[in-house]
């Protein structure tokens, strides 16, 4: 690993209980011994789904969670985590995806479905280090490490940001990328749920309630997360006017956030 790598002093102290989820003895290995030249714990899991009951049995701080795993993939182990965790009320655990797809619209698909951070196969130690690293300080920037201030929306919000603008030069463009495919499909599930709403079509509120809490929670902006999960559980239980406004809500929310986003990124 090259000198640019090496961890900050307040990094190193860093001990993190690290997930393995994947089914290929060598991928395991290699992340294995990464994880632990890092000086983190690495715990293998190869089934997604025991992946995901152990994650919200505390057993992890962080998840590397290959895509194409027999059974229940990546995507599909991500949503039922988040489901769960907001459920439970608790914090999301940060899962970066592992996955032999490399172009720049598979690394967007990842982020935008909630993923902290994008590694392809074959897995290089320098990547790797980044995203772990990356991942690790993200958790603390949102509060839940150990000693954490608590933050704002916004604080998370410029935190993501900066995030993503802490990246090779040769992906300058990828920032701004995301932030405005955001936007763009953001306001594509708003119109979703809004017209799903106008047809009492409660499975398609559901399913675009859930792709738009992902991306809030990808951004860190629990507020409009937790209006996500609030008309979810209205839809449960069929109360369309509630609804109505709760989407009015989520609009008035969206707005402030495309705000702060774009104000942070100038």
């Amino acid at each position: 690993m090259d000198s640019e790598s090496e961890p900050h002093p307040s990094e190193a102290r860093i001990s993190a209980r690290v997930a393995v989820v994947d089914d290929d003895p060598i991928s395991i290995t290699l992340q294995e011994r990464l994880v632990s030249l890092l000086g983190h714990s690495a715990l293998v899991e190869p089934d997604a789904q025991r992946a995901v009951d152990r994650a919200l049995e505390g057993e992890f701080d962080l998840i590397l969670l290959d895509l194409n795993m027999p059974g229940m993939n990546g995507f599909e182990a991500l949503r039922l985590l988040r489901e769960r965790e907001g459920a439970a009320g608790r914090a999301p655990i940060p899962v970066i995806a592992v996955t032999g797809y490399t172009s720049e619209s598979d690394r967007l698909r990842c982020l935008m479905a909630g993923f902290a951070e994008q590694l392809s196969k074959p897995v290089h130690a320098d990547a790797f280090e980044l995203a772990i690293r990356r991942a690790l300080q993200h958790t603390t920037d949102a509060g839940h490490g150990a000693g954490a201030d608590p933050q704002s929306d916004a604080d998370r919000l410029r935190a993501t940001v900066r995030r993503l603008s802490d990246i090779k030069p040769s992906e300058k463009t990828f920032g701004p990328t995301v932030m405005e495919s955001f936007a763009l499909r953001s306001q594509q599930l708003i119109e979703a749920i809004r017209q799903a709403l106008f047809e009492h079509e409660a499975e398609q509120v559901v399913r675009s309630a859930r792709a738009l809490k992902s991306s809030a929670d990808f951004l860190g902006v629990s507020r409009l997360a937790s209006m996500c999960v609030q008309l979810d559980e209205l839809m449960q239980v069929q109360r369309w006017n509630a609804a109505e406004q709760i989407l009015q809500d989520i609009e008035h929310e969206h707005q402030v956030v495309l705000a702060v986003l774009f104000e942070s990124t100038r």
